[in-house]
């Protein structure tokens, strides 16, 4: 379709625990429905608390060509940048200060890649859980680069109402057993839908499909939502459709409620 408003509406997809099976690895069935509902006129974007640098493996398989990455915090669109942010160092630096009593390192990502600023039990366990290789440790790399994400390395939810409380100009959802995803306080997957209709100028319908406390803000921007049947109980009382879990052919029964297959 040349127009983009040929397409009748834009589907955001999370991967981990929804769109992803439990090796974060896409099914056949799945890649095969991404492609036809892009026949079907639904124009399909991934958004994720993953950075853009790790997609390319899910683009190619897809099709794929545009991803709301780091929860907003970075979006490229057919191999381009149209959107990003950084973390000020200055509120970088508050959260490490924070962090430090207890422990938990910190987790960074830029434009290219990410670092730790230290290889705990805790990080490792994290990217062991998205099955993406382990993270160099350099403590100071923040000073000269910029940061456009953050995670705190914790397996503690209390923690989260710990650091808004220290750093309320940051926001703060726990994405994962063992890791707290770190933004901008005004930037989420929903702020990144936004960003995509009016770069795209789309005045179409989309549609949200997550599991985790990071889709929150990606289902208020969106007309038309799914949960997971795995979905955290926040997103389910958010949902239009809570289909079976991810790794029940989830994806592919939401796809059949809402008739886009």
């Amino acid at each position: 379709m040349e127009n983009i408003n040929d397409y009748k509406a834009l589907a955001f997809f999370d991967l981990d625990g929804t769109l992803l099976n439990s090796q974060s690895k896409l099914d056949q069935e799945v890649i095969e429905g991404i492609h036809r509902i892009r026949e079907n006129g639904v124009l399909p974007f991934i958004a994720t608390g993953r950075g853009h640098f790790e997609l390319d493996e899910i683009m190619s398989l897809t099709g794929i060509s545009g991803a709301v990455a780091m929860n907003g915090q970075y979006i490229v669109l057919d191999g381009e940048t149209i959107y990003k942010e950084e973390i000020p160092t200055s509120s970088v630096e508050k959260l490490l200060e924070a962090a430090s009593p207890h422990s938990e390192a910190l987790s960074f990502y830029d434009s290219q890649g990410y670092w730790v600023s230290e290889l705990t039990d805790l990080a490792k366990t994290a990217y062991a859980y998205t099955h993406m290789p382990m993270p160099q440790a350099d403590a100071r790399r923040y000073l000269s680069q910029e940061v456009n994400m953050l995670l705190v390395l914790t397996n503690q939810l209390s923690q989260v109402d710990y650091y808004k409380e220290r750093v309320p100009e940051l926001n703060f959802f726990m994405n994962s057993p063992s890791s707290i995803d770190v933004t901008n306080s005004t930037t989420n997957k929903g702020t990144g839908i936004n960003h995509v209709k009016e770069v795209l100028n789309f005045t179409g319908q989309t549609f949200a499909f997550g599991d985790g406390r990071n889709d929150l803000d990606l289902f208020k921007a969106a007309d038309h939502r799914t949960a997971m049947g795995n979905a955290v109980p926040e997103l389910k009382e958010l949902a239009d459709f809570i289909s079976t879990e991810n790794t029940n052919h989830g994806i592919i029964n939401a796809f059949n409620h809402w008739g886009i297959m």
